[in-house]
């Protein structure tokens, strides 16, 4: 499986020691996706670049291709730091990592950062243990339209976390436990399988029948974050055509917002809604 890495925020002297390394080295089955910043900072358009780079790479891959994607990052402590991190929330497994200090220790800072990017492969593939599977699991459900104060919570502590625990598979379950005591897994009426709730929709396991493709395409107005939402959850692939088949705990709502926020009308009695919060 591809297994992508941003390594993000190095100095002109640090993306230089970075460079001497082999890019099959740092990203084994993937791609190494890095550009220098000048100052200590990230620039306003940094984030977009990287996933406009990153888009632009899967995009060219079949659609049944599965993918993880990661970022390492250089931590200044400011607010440039936590607006790059927060624009991959919460897609991908990101991880702080240490600037150059001094140049001349950049054979040590090229050892440390490669050794960084096999960390993140190995709990990539850890996470997708979790969001890569057949059963119902409450890591995929779509952070936008699952309205759950709760939920909106464990995304952020994983989002947080599985970057830099020691235990993934603890964390994991337990997160999952804790949504398990807030949102109890419930059989909509005539149904033979429970499903997740937020006590406004039943968010059904479509079962064999899945259509959730996401087809990429501007003129529906997507940003390239929609595509990466919809092919990774914390750095862990799943499968590319997974959905909810959402149906009404009471009544449909007039519309229900997609993966870029806009307002989007249901079915005559459901709607489909994809992790991404892409609504077919």
């Amino acid at each position: 499986m591809p297994i992508d890495i941003v390594i993000a925020g190095l100095s002109v002297a640090g993306f230089d020691e970075l460079r001497k390394e082999s890019e099959k080295k740092v990203s084994p089955a993937g791609n190494l996706f890095a550009r220098p910043v000048k100052n200590p900072a990230y620039p306003k358009d940094a984030a977009l670049q990287y996933q406009q780079e990153m888009h632009d790479r899967i995009l060219a891959l079949p659609e049944t291709t599965q993918i993880s994607l990661t970022i390492a990052y250089v931590d200044y402590a400011d607010e440039t730091t936590k607006q790059f991190i927060d624009a991959f929330r919460p897609f991908a497994l990101v991880r702080p990592i240490e600037p150059l200090k001094d140049q001349r220790h950049g054979r040590r800072y090229r050892e440390y950062l490669v050794d960084q990017a096999r960390d993140l492969r190995s709990r990539a593939s850890r996470v997708s243990e979790f969001t890569n599977i057949a059963n119902v699991t409450p890591f995929l459900l779509p952070c936008r339209n699952f309205d759950s104060r709760r939920y909106g919570e464990m995304v952020e502590r994983l989002y947080n976390s599985l970057g830099l625990v020691d235990d993934i598979a603890s964390i994991m379950r337990t997160e999952k436990n804790k949504i398990a005591q807030y949102h109890p897994r419930v059989k909509p009426p005539g149904a033979q399988q429970s499903c997740y709730s937020d006590g406004r929709l039943f968010f059904k396991s479509p079962g064999r029948a899945r259509h959730g493709y996401f087809r990429h395409t501007l003129d529906q107005g997507h940003h390239p974050s929609c595509l990466l939402a919809a092919r990774c959850r914390f750095g862990g692939s799943y499968p590319h055509n997974l959905h909810y088949d959402c149906e009404p705990v009471m009544q449909l709502e007039a519309s229900y917002p997609n993966c870029h926020r806009a307002a989007t009308r249901p079915g005559a009695n459901h709607v489909n809604i994809c992790p991404n919060d892409y609504i077919i």
